[in-house]
């Protein structure tokens, strides 16, 4: 059974308000999209921000700009 990364392939949404305005946050991508012009095009396990049990996201908020990194668990498939 493979494992997935739910935002990533939108098997959810984010549901997380921002801690300063109380707006719904957006995703921002995980984290690997911004290491180079090819890493979301590279195997997930030779990615430092990615393991067989999680993926880390950027959230921002577009009221404020407020982001932060969420750790997100894998799914089963």
């Amino acid at each position: 059974m493979e494992k997935v990364c739910p935002l990533c392939n939108a098997l959810q949404q984010v549901e997380k308000k921002c801690p300063h305005c109380g707006k719904t946050m957006l995703d921002g991508g995980a984290l690997n999209n911004y290491l180079g012009p090819y890493s979301p095009y590279m195997e997930a396990q030779s990615l430092p921000f990615q393991s067989e049990a999680y993926c880390i996201h950027l959230l921002y908020c577009p009221e404020c700009d407020y982001d932060r990194q969420e750790i997100l668990a894998l799914v089963a498939m």
